[in-house]
């Protein structure tokens, strides 16, 4: 392997590691926002959700330049197995541990993830309960709102 595509393959690897990292923080501020929710702290949830868009911008730019490196090695288009499949024995041996890094980062970010939207929709819907209520509209026992509700057609109207 000539020295020009060393370096590719190591910023390759890099870049990887630095997506694994970043999905761990991202995976932490959708605990702290879940966390926030949960304990009704919603003046947190602002300030969680700015961190947490600007820390998406700088998953896209990663993923913007793993996918030119990926390129420039010869593996457009390839999964992190296809990679792994075509790839020599010691330059496997490279990139196994960082995939392995960035495949459990990206599954804790998923758990995360699903919990903070759990928590984020209750809260959402003990909202548009009180809501509901103070407006003279009522839930059904499954948590729908009552066609007769002055609520739903506000909702309707402004959000569908």
């Amino acid at each position: 392997m000539d020295q020009t595509t060393q370096t590719t393959l190591d910023e390759f690897i890099a870049v990887v590691q630095d997506t694994a990292e970043l999905a761990v923080s991202i995976a932490k501020i959708e605990t702290s926002k879940a966390e926030a929710a949960s304990e009704k702290k919603h003046h947190y949830l602002d300030s969680y959700i700015q961190t947490e868009q600007a820390m998406l911008l700088k998953l896209r730019g990663l993923e913007q330049k793993r996918t030119h490196l990926a390129e420039a090695l010869g593996w457009k288009g390839l999964t992190f197995r296809q990679i792994l499949a075509n790839a020599s024995p010691e330059d496997r041996e490279k990139l196994l541990p960082s995939f392995n890094q960035l495949e459990e980062s990206l599954k804790g970010l998923e758990t995360s993830r699903k919990a903070s939207e759990q928590i984020l929709n209750v809260r959402l819907h003990e909202l548009q309960v009180a809501i509901a209520r103070r407006e003279g509209g009522s839930y059904d026992d499954a948590g729908n709102v009552n066609l007769n509700s002055p609520y739903r057609s506000k909702m309707k109207d402004r959000y569908v």
